[in-house]
This record gives C-alpha cells, sequence and structure tokens, in this order.
C-alpha cells in the first residue's frame, strides 16, 4: 500500500464560504443546496473525489488545506494526510483530510499531525456545530491517520464502483439493510 496518495479532488464550497454547494452525481452539476443555517463558515476549503461513494451515499468528501480558497468546479491536487471520522444526522460520512499537493509550502506535510493542532480544533468544532439550527445532530468521533484514511478511499472507490449507478436513496436503504452499523450514532 502506498504510504503518500495523492488524489484530484473538486472542491464544491471555497474555504470561509457559508453557501452549501452539493455535486449532482446525476446532472453533474455542482449546485447550491442551501446556506448555511448559522453564523460559521466553512474553515477549509471542501471537495470531493469523484471515483468514490462515501457510506451517506453521496462522493467522498475531502478537505483541502490551503493558503489559498478555490472557486466550485476547480480540481485541486491533494496529498491525502489522514480523515476525520463521522456520523452525520446517523449517516457515516467520513472527511479525508489533505493538503495542497502543487505548493512547495506544504512538501513537508506528510501526516495530519503535522497540521496545526489549532486547525484540527477549527474543523472539528465546524462540523460539531454547523447543522445545530437544523436539528440535526453531528457526531466527530475523532482523528485518524494516513494508512486508515487510504483504506477509507480504497472502500469508498469499491462502493462507487458497485452502487455508483444507483440512485442516493436506494442506495441508503440497501446499506442500512446490509450494513446497519455504518448507520449508528
Amino acid at each position: 500500500m502506498p504510504k503518500e496518495l495523492i488524489l484530484d479532488v473538486t472542491i464544491e464550497i471555497p474555504k470561509d464560504s457559508k453557501v452549501k454547494y452539493e455535486y449532482d452525481r446525476k446532472s453533474k452539476q455542482i449546485r447550491v443546496d442551501r446556506i448555511l443555517y448559522g453564523a460559521n463558515a466553512y474553515p477549509q476549503n471542501y471537495g470531493f473525489i469523484p471515483e468514490a461513494l462515501d457510506w451517506d451515499g453521496d462522493e467522498l468528501d475531502v478537505l483541502v488545506y490551503a493558503q489559498q480558497d478555490f472557486a466550485p468546479g476547480t480540481v485541486v491536487p491533494t496529498r491525502i494526510l489522514g480523515a476525520m471520522e463521522m456520523i452525520d444526522d446517523g449517516e457515516t460520512d467520513t472527511k479525508l483530510i489533505g493538503v495542497i499537493a502543487v505548493d512547495p509550502r506544504f512538501s513537508e506535510k506528510a501526516t495530519i499531525k503535522d497540521l496545526p493542532e489549532h486547525t484540527l480544533k477549527e474543523i472539528k468544532n465546524f462540523f460539531e456545530t454547523y447543522k445545530l439550527l437544523q436539528n440535526k445532530k453531528v457526531i466527530v468521533k475523532g482523528f485518524k491517520d494516513t494508512s486508515w484514511a487510504i483504506n477509507e478511499y480504497n472502500e469508498c472507490v469499491s462502493l462507487m464502483k458497485k452502487y455508483g449507478s444507483l440512485s442516493k436513496d436506494a442506495f441508503l436503504k440497501k446499506m442500512m439493510k446490509e450494513h446497519p452499523q455504518k448507520y449508528k450514532i
């Protein structure tokens, strides 16, 4: 297994945005899903990996640590450092975490422990609170290392190959029945 994984991440949401964009696999467009209900904005660029389907029925999410904010639809080469394990409204919703791979300022960042501790606290706090005013519960289970993140990516690529043609609702119904452990708080 590689010790380094660089993936093309399609940005949905620029850092510091309060607009929640969502990729629609059927139309292959990025759409405005909602405006965040609270005062917080996304702490880092937020995107997805088109070839990987997470257990929530959406493409696998990635937070891209960079000094710049990127426009929705931009593809950013991202070196994966780790992940944040999370349950969002009862569904497993992993967030891979990486750094922009084409900026020499981040070339020495190899693991999630190389990111500033406060940055990880900001990310955790954002996801624990961003849906409170929607009366939805989000549980951040913790941060994981690079190997865990790579395994999660590989599992999600497999899910996309097997089930990517299903609608989100059909996928969730099937997975909740076959893998109920992925849908518990």
